[in-house]
């Protein structure tokens, strides 16, 4: 049953929009609705807890003349209102959102100035449980100097050129074209709870159209604009972007700006290749929050463009409590220094290299945090987090994934971006880190990947590192859970490949972690690449059901001949029948296929003594100094097990040496073991 109604909710989100005949929003609200949510996913209630609660210092509030906004987050889905009124006994509530989700944005329309209103937060979560905030108030404020749209200014377009200045919208436009320009500093837009539509026309002469943006020629260079409390909407035109800095029916554009707050508003477009919010070209120091985007289009021409709901070129910027209801393609394209924490994404993916947040930067970047997010996927090729391509200094910490694969659909033909070939997967990923710079930390996060149907191609981690990648490049502490629901689905909890000849800096470190699987826990290779460097230390395998293909670790693809060789397992535990018996090699038999089996020797010496150890065959494998008070901590390789079996390199030789003393030990490394080595 859930294999149908993901494929015909996919089908319809395609057959609608590519043909201009209906929205794509529908048929996907209604596919998340049935396959996310703490009800269908119990790592929901497990990383967020199982009793509803508001989550502190998520709040957020805008009062306006006649109008207010209220935002927040609960810790589980929740459909939530708000009941306000001049009494505490309320009369009325804002309307419900379509579905469940953990950020909540409302607007209080038709307020009276100057009055004083009660009000508060309401919100039920999967399992029908309720939760009410206390009674509160808040005063609507007349603003006496506002600058009154359309009332004051000629329009559409309406030109904002009072440096410093408050515009305040006063009832709902239409523009055939662009509805607002932004042409001085300072100034602040309060859109006073209503609707700005753009486009209202196709049009021709209507390029370059958005809701707002920066003027073309006066507002190049503004500072500190605010534009709140209120919705932006594409009109019936649903006119195409060309190119991002070219034609323009973006919703929200600004260009080399800086000190920008965008908050409280609902963005809704459906247009081939529109990015919702477009901070392009300099721009910095942007805060971009409490905001609710709807995609409602599928068509893209040019994957490498893409269609993100926030395009953020705004480096020094935060992005954070935005919900992404949908997006085709990307949800946050990120900057270096910015901080992305707390916002609520769902990927619709249409298009090659879809992302909840994407991080990318072929020149070379540092410094970036993403925190604390939530992203769920589907479609053609959805990915949670990534890719990470020339970026370093980058902490991915706490984040919640969860996608969905289902077989190919045909979404993507090509276009100027280029197509893929009509016979290759269509995966589905968590999160992806690809030709990376240094101190890549991702530690504390929860992804699950679920999928049927042949031809789907699921990834929890999908690890291809550069040769020149590293060091730093590291996975702590994190849960991976990847389920196969039917027989044909494949993939893999973590996926490792990377270049064929890595230096040691490149080496990923994956330590302390939970991966959960009915299929694979790791795969040294797939049919995107080959190669690399992997140390698992302290992880934790468990296999669930009996599916028939099950293989705890796997090496190679289908008879490519490409290697994937010396990578080490340290300490690991297994539980449900997960173990390194359960390993299968696939690539051709020619090439070089291998990993290593290790456990830590924990050894105790003399200060300052000197400490070497030598494997069975006589090899120097360790050699360092004892401090004071301290053990060593000594991974040893157990065995190597290849294609033909197991070659063992225990048992080990400890040598001491001290002040010519010299003490000399043997141990047996098919286990954790101690030794106190005393004159």
């Amino acid at each position: 049953m859930m294999r149908h109604v993901l494929l015909a909710a996919l089908l319809a989100a395609l057959s609608g929009r590519v043909l201009g005949e209906a929205d794509a929003y529908p048929p996907f609200n209604k596919l998340c609705a049935e396959h996310f949510g703490a009800e269908r996913e119990p790592e929901v209630y497990r990383a967020f807890g199982r009793e509803l609660k508001p989550v502190e210092g998520s709040r957020w509030q805008h009062v306006s003349e006649a109008s207010a906004c209220f935002a927040w987050q609960t810790n589980l889905p929740a459909r939530t209102s708000i009941e306000y009124g001049t009494t505490a006994a309320y009369g009325q509530r804002t309307p419900e959102p379509e579905r469940h989700f953990s950020l909540h944005l409302h607007h209080l329309k038709g307020l009276k100035p100057g009055t004083a209103y009660h009000y508060r937060l309401v919100a039920v979560d999967e399992r029908g449980g309720r939760l009410a905030s206390p009674d509160a108030t808040f005063t609507t404020r007349r603003v006496a100097d506002a600058v009154r749209i359309p009332d004051d200014v000629q329009g559409p377009p309406y030109v904002l050129d009072k440096a410093g200045a408050t515009y305040l919208v006063t009832r709902d436009i239409a523009a055939p074209g662009t509805a607002i320009f932004i042409a001085a500093s300072g100034i602040t837009l309060d859109l006073g709870g209503h609707t700005i539509t753009y486009d209202a026309q196709r049009d021709t002469a209507n390029g370059g159209a958005c809701g707002v943006r920066g003027h073309k020629t006066r507002g190049i260079g503004l500072e500190r604009v605010r534009v709140v409390n209120g919705s932006v909407a594409q009109g019936a035109g649903q006119s195409s972007t060309q190119k991002i800095w070219d034609t323009l029916y973006n919703p929200i554009f600004f260009k080399n700006a800086a000190q920008l707050e965008l908050a409280g508003l609902t963005v809704g477009y459906g247009g081939g290749q529109v990015v919702a919010i477009a901070l392009i070209m300099g721009a910095q120091r942007a805060a971009v929050h409490h905001n609710v985007f709807r995609d409602r289009g599928s068509s893209l021409f040019n994957r490498h463009l893409g269609t993100d709901a926030i395009a953020f070129g705004a480096s020094r910027s935060a992005l954070h409590h935005n919900l992404i209801a949908r997006t085709r393609h990307r949800g946050i394209k990120a900057s270096p220094g910015n901080e992305i924490r707390d916002n609520e994404i769902y990927v619709d993916s249409f298009a090659t290299n879809s992302y909840g947040i994407m991080y990318y930067s072929p020149r070379g970047a540092s410094g970036l945090r993403i925190r604390g997010n939530r992203i769920f996927g589907t479609g053609y090729h959805p990915v949670g987090i990534g890719s990470g391509q020339g970026y370093s200094d980058v902490t991915i910490e706490g984040n919640y994934i969860e996608v969905t694969g289902a077989p190919p659909q045909g979404r993507w033909r090509g276009g100027q971006g280029g197509g893929d070939a009509p016979s290759q997967l269509h995966p589905v990923n968590g999160i992806r880190l690809q030709k990376p710079g240094r101190n890549i930390v991702h530690r504390g996060n929860v992804i699950v990947a679920k999928g049927r149907g042949a031809g789907a191609m699921m990834r929890g981690l999908w690890l291809v590192p550069g040769d020149d990648s590293g060091p730093g490049l590291e996975f702590r502490d994190n849960r991976v859970k990847l389920i196969a629901l039917d027989e044909r689905a494949e993939g893999c909890a973590v996926s490792a490949g990377g270049g064929r000849n890595p230096s040691p800096d490149a080496t990923v470190v994956l330590a302390g972690n939970t991966v959960i699987s009915n299929l694979c826990h790791v795969q040294f290779g797939d049919n995107y690449s080959h190669g690399g460097r992997y140390t698992f230390q302290g992880n934790t395998f468990i296999r669930t059901g009996d599916h028939a293909r099950y293989r705890t670790i796997q090496l190679g693809w289908r008879g490519w001949k490409y290697e994937t060789y010396g990578h080490t397992f340290a300490d690991t535990a297994f539980e449900g029948g997960a173990g390194y018996d359960r390993a299968a090699f696939e690539g051709t038999r020619r090439g070089r296929y291998d990993f290593a089996v290790a456990w830590t020797l924990q050894l105790t010496a003399p200060a300052g003594a000197a400490v070497t150890i030598k494997d069975k065959t006589g090899a120097g494998v360790f050699s360092a100094r004892a401090a004071e008070g301290a053990t060593l901590a000594v991974p040893l390789v157990h065995y190597v097990r290849t294609r033909e079996g197991r070659a063992l390199h225990t048992p080990h030789t400890v040598t001491v040496a001290k002040d010519g003393k010299t003490a000399t030990r043997q141990v047996t490394m098919d286990g954790r073991k101690s030794l106190d080595v005393a004159f």
